[in-house]
């Protein structure tokens, strides 16, 4: 016998084992059966060694029971084979529930060739059909044919699977499988001709190999580095469970002090930590699952991890214990530390009826404000949802078709003219479906999807066209926000001179308002268009200061008019410190000759000692709320 095949096999399997475990390649449905199919395969050439090595030191008697026992267990591990490359294959592309089905008539026909080759050599030790012993040999029985046919039949499974879900898979994957016969049906004929020759097994380990480079492809599935499947693994997994019609359930856990994480201690600490909390969370679904419950953690992005785990097994304190996993205080030699978290729980196809609507959500979950907590998608708001998922971008774009954006407008009160001079415009969505949608929500996906400049456009359009039935009741401006991205725009001047002429507009009559943040990142684009504005006499303030990283120095060095003081600096008024940084503020802005106006003005006391403190303008519900273009123009007319 020609056994030096099975030692090359022996090798080959017994390396790709070792590197699926140290590589720790054994979490997931996919894995695990591949995992099992390696050994199954290294303990049929194992078996299949012992059947045909001399074993010359051993008695005769040693010798046949040697012989016997390989020989049995070698064909009962035979039968395996193909079904498990069939399943794993199924598996891999995700498709294997809808492949086998939920009836039962569909598995038993699946299963019973393989009990019909169990059992027969199951009976072979009386029977002798499927192989024999004889003065320490092996010989072939009279039914050894029927382990040849049961394997064809289970090769056919796989060639119609592949057939029936060839889009699924991607070209490389393909090839792997498909490999698996070229290499094992020569094997086998070269067998079956030259009984010898000892070369299914290594037929077979190659083929593992093939499968593993292929298929398995650690480098792009697996994140060695946590210990985690990856981003291209979740959404091939998610892509193949719509294709197979499974219900599962996704839990996606978001550290929102992720980034704070990388500037404080590093990408290597952060790694460790991010290893740490796949640990924990493996741990914890192990806890709640049984064993034979299969799931799949994945590491999507900085600070972003999705859980697998099929609906049906799913339970309902699931999202609770995964944040407190990930919660818990991590300990290190140096450190320990405190991690902010969010969880979401979604079902799928109940919560998420495509691929893409997964996708989306998880691009804006990354994203979204999200406070730490556990949410179960199925038990939110309307409105907690518009702010998890992206269909605030389809909102958005109803409302741009439909020109069913409104502007409201704030009244400011100037102390200096003891009267309502101005106002800001402020834009509202108010959609038929789910009501309300706050700026901070929609203007921030509007800046990513590239909708800003529509909306852009709709507010100025609607201003410019608003203010001359405003300024015969004293109006001298309106402020309008606009966003850094539209100034960034070359455009954007040549456009805002052409409004100011289409309206019959004066550029007096017009204040834009830019956000401390943007001020903060003015380039050479943006830092031209607000120049070449107000060489144009439109004048800018900057909204929101005391919010980012307030320097009056740089401000001083840009065209600002007015600074606008966030309501967040107005509201701590009641500590003594937050007033006294308050006042020296006030005064520091003073000095340099820029006005100010406080926004968010709520009671009489702050209002008036923000006026004692020499505020020119005071904003806030104290005063008026945002009122519509009808309400405000009642409102101007009260007052005039």
């Amino acid at each position: 016998m020609v056994y030096q095949y099975d030692i090359c096999s022996f090798l080959i399997l017994s390396l790709i084992l070792v590197s699926l475990i140290l590589r720790k390649i054994y979490y997931g449905k996919q894995h695990r059966i591949f995992l099992i199919f390696v050994i199954v395969l290294l303990l049929n050439t194992l078996c299949d060694m012992a059947s045909s090595a001399p074993l010359s030191a051993l008695s005769s008697s040693a010798r046949y029971a040697v012989r016997e026992v390989g020989t049995f267990v070698y064909f009962i591990l035979h039968a395996s084979i193909l079904p498990l490359f069939t399943i794993f294959m199924g598996l891999s592309a995700g498709t294997w529930y809808k492949y086998i089905g939920t009836h039962k008539s569909v598995k038993i026909l699946f299963c019973l060739p393989y009990a019909i080759n169990i059992a027969a050599v199951l009976s072979n030790p009386w029977t002798h059909a499927i192989y024999r012993i004889v003065d320490g040999e092996y010989q072939r029985g009279d039914l050894i044919l029927l382990t040849y046919i049961v394997g064809f039949i289970y090769a056919l499974h796989s060639i119609i699977y592949l057939k029936k879900f060839r889009g699924v898979l991607d070209r490389t994957s393909i090839f792997a499988f498909v490999s698996i016969y070229p290499y094992t049906i020569l094997a086998v004929i070269l067998q079956y001709i030259y009984p010898n020759n000892m070369l299914e097994m290594f037929a077979y380990s190659v083929a593992v190999m093939t499968m593993m480079i292929f298929v398995i492809r650690p480098e792009k599935m697996l994140n060695l580095a946590v210990g985690s499947k990856t981003m291209a693994a979740f959404w091939g997994d998610v892509k193949n469970i719509f294709l197979s019609e499974r219900n599962v359930n996704f839990y996606i856990i978001k550290v929102n002090s992720d980034s704070s994480i990388i500037k404080l201690y590093g990408i290597n600490m952060h790694d460790l930590i991010m290893r740490e909390l796949v640990a924990r969370i493996n741990a914890k679904v192990r806890s709640k699952l049984a064993k034979s419950v299969l799931y799949d953690v994945y590491y999507l992005n900085y600070g972003l991890f999705a859980v697998s785990v099929e609906g049906k097994y799913a339970s309902g304190d699931m999202a609770d214990l995964l944040y407190e996993a990930v919660s818990e205080k991590i300990h290190t030699d140096k450190f320990d530390l405190s991690l902010e978290c969010a969880v979401c729980e979604i079902a799928v196809p109940r919560d998420m009826k495509s691929f893409e609507d997964v996708m989306n959500f998880i691009d804006t979950f990354e994203k979204s404000s999200a406070v730490t907590g556990v949410f179960i998608y199925e038990k939110l708001t309307q409105q907690e949802k518009i702010k998890m998922s992206f269909d605030i971008d389809r909102y958005i774009r109803k409302a741009i078709e439909n020109n069913s954006f409104q502007m409201y407008y704030q009244p400011i009160y100037s102390v200096k003219d003891n009267k309502f001079v101005t106002a800001e415009a402020l834009i509202r969505l108010n959609d038929d479906e789910v009501g309300f949608i706050s700026p901070a929500d929609f203007i921030p996906a509007a800046e990513k999807s590239g909708a800003i400049y529509d909306i852009g456009n709709f507010v100025i359009d609607s201003v410019f066209k608003f203010i001359n039935k405003v300024e015969k009741y004293g109006v001298q401006y309106i402020e309008i926000n606009i966003s850094a991205m539209q100034c960034m725009s070359d455009s954007f001047v040549e456009e805002i001179k052409g409004k100011l002429m289409q309206y019959g507009v004066s550029n007096k009559s017009v204040n834009f308002e830019l956000t401390e943040s943007a001020s903060e990142i003015l380039d050479d684009v943006l830092r031209r268009t607000v120049t070449l504005l107000h060489a144009e006499g439109i004048e800018f303030s900057i909204d929101d200061y005391g919010t980012g990283y307030s320097n009056l120095h740089r401000i001083m060095s840009e065209p600002i008019k007015i600074i606008k003081i966030d309501r967040s600096l107005i509201c701590g008024l009641s500590d003594d410190k937050a007033r006294a940084v308050l006042a020296d503020t006030i005064k520091m802005i003073k000095a340099i000759g820029i006005e100010i106006v406080a926004e968010g003005v709520e009671t009489k006391e702050t209002a008036q000692w923000l006026i004692d403190m020499g505020c020119d303008y005071i904003q806030g519900f104290y005063y008026a709320k945002p009122m519509p273009e009808d309400q405000y123009i009642e409102f101007l007319q009260k007052i005039s």
